[in-house]
Formats: C-alpha cells, structure tokens, sequence
C-alpha cells in the first residue's frame, strides 16, 4: 500500500471513532439521565384532598408541609382509593413533574399505598 492509502485508512479511522463517540456519548447521556428519574422510589404521608371542579376534579395527596402530588394510577382504582379513604395515608412511588393546564404539576405514579392506623 502506498502511504497515500495508509493515510486515507488512519483518517477514516479516526473520523469513525469521532463520529461513534459524537453519536454514543449524548445518547448515553440521555439515557442515564432518563434512568435515574425513573429509578427514584420515595415514600409520602398525608391525606387525600380532592381539587379543580367537575368534571375537572383530581385527587391528590397533600402532605403535613402543605405539598401537594397529584396521582398517577389506574383511574378505577383511584375512585375506589378516593371512596374508601380514611384518615391518614402512606404513599410510595415515583416523583415526576408534568404540565397539566399550562402549568407544572407535581405526580406521584403511585406503586403502592396503606392506610396509616389512628393513634388513640
């Protein structure tokens, strides 16, 4: 091979690496970063409280510092959440931010709830 076809070969080498490392790099980025909200599992307390006017209503669980998450779960269940409630609840499940109405709104994709017993 001439040292024209060697220097051909090394700058296409080096121009796919880049290129690979151009393309590979934000998407990694993207998916940990993707990754890491889905992964964060929190638990809260409080009582659910009902807003918005129908038929616009949403449930949401308002906790003892006055937040207030709105939940994401299987509509029906919800309603049967919504009808049983009782007190005090503990609410595990992921924090995302969504927009509802133009504004952001904080949600709880809920994995699971119990209802906390009353002290006597």
């Amino acid at each position: 091979m001439s040292t024209i076809e060697l220097k051909i070969i090394k700058m296409t080498s080096k121009t796919m690496i880049l290129l690979l490392l151009a393309l590979i790099l934000p998407v990694a980025a993207l998916c940990a970063a993707g990754a890491s909200d889905r992964d964060t599992v929190e638990t809260w307390e409080g009582s659910l409280r009902l807003f918005g006017n129908e038929p616009f209503t949403r449930i949401a669980l308002v906790t003892d510092a006055g937040e207030r998450w709105f939940l994401d779960m299987d509509e029906q269940e919800l309603q049967q959440l919504w009808q049983q409630r009782r007190g005090r609840i503990r609410i595990t499940g992921v924090p995302v931010i969504e927009e509802y109405a133009g504004r952001e709104e904080h949600v709880i994709k809920v994995i699971k709830y119990s209802w906390i017993p009353e002290e006597k």
